[in-house]
């Protein structure tokens, strides 16, 4: 019995020391995953200012429209959200020109959790990126809310982005639940820069009631909208 017990011992100090021995070794999650949360970060005062195109198209009707202004996101104080976490305000104003003569539109609010970049856009809470960042990695974006699930995918850790205004090197791609048939296309895609944030963002869902072999959807549409969302100054 003595023997038994002695062995016993050994091996519940054995396992103690182990898991000490572990513990001391890990990194906490969030230290980890810092340099990934780079491309979400939440800086108080900073601004972002796109350049906003949404179109409209419906044939039938004959209604081709297209809307162009300026969009300014301004990161403000952090609060605590009803999640109790440290969550930050983020006030968006509108201009019709480029003069920028802001008017604020709404205000929504964005965090950082140990595995998540959320942000609540309308009230409703999207997870915009889930950590640490791998290829092929994929979540529901709608987990958080009542809306149907949203496959969000990261295709790209090296993506470039370019426009007239901004050239920028190793973005991050995300991928939302998109799909191209002769017929319809719905393609939802974020790209987000290393300490700087979103810099491109486009949803597209368009569809056609006639198939002509080599010629695209987007140049033959029935009815749909386009809207992209493109950076061109850091404040």
């Amino acid at each position: 019995m003595k023997h038994k017990l002695s062995i016993i011992l050994l091996l519940l100090v054995a396992t103690f020391a182990f898991v000490s021995c572990h513990k001391e070794n890990e990194i906490p999650a969030d230290i980890e995953f810092a340099a990934d949360k780079q491309y979400f970060p939440l800086e108080t005062d900073k601004a972002l200012i796109y350049k906003v195109t949404e179109i409209t198209i419906d044939k039938p009707s004959d209604y081709y429209d297209t809307a162009i202004y300026f969009l300014r996101e301004r990161t403000d104080i952090p609060f605590i959200d009803n999640e109790g976490d440290t969550a930050y305000r983020i006030e968006r104003f509108k201009s019709p020109t480029q003069n920028y003569n802001w008017k604020i539109s709404d205000v929504w609010e964005a965090k950082l959790t140990t595995y998540t970049a959320e942000k609540v856009e309308e009230n409703q809470r999207f997870i915009k990126i889930k950590f640490p960042l791998v290829i092929g990695k994929y979540w529901n974006g709608n987990l958080k809310n009542e809306l149907d699930d949203k496959d969000c995918t990261i295709t790209s850790l090296s993506a470039t982005y370019n426009n007239e205004s901004i050239h920028l090197d190793s973005c991050l791609s995300i991928t939302r639940d998109s799909s191209v048939t002769q017929i319809s296309k719905q393609y939802d895609v974020e790209i987000y820069a290393r300490g700087i944030g979103l810099v491109y963002k486009e949803i597209t869902d368009i569809n056609s009631q006639e198939v002509i072999y080599g010629v695209p959807i987007e140049n033959r549409i029935h009815r749909g909208t386009i809207y992209r969302q493109e950076l061109i100054t850091i404040e």
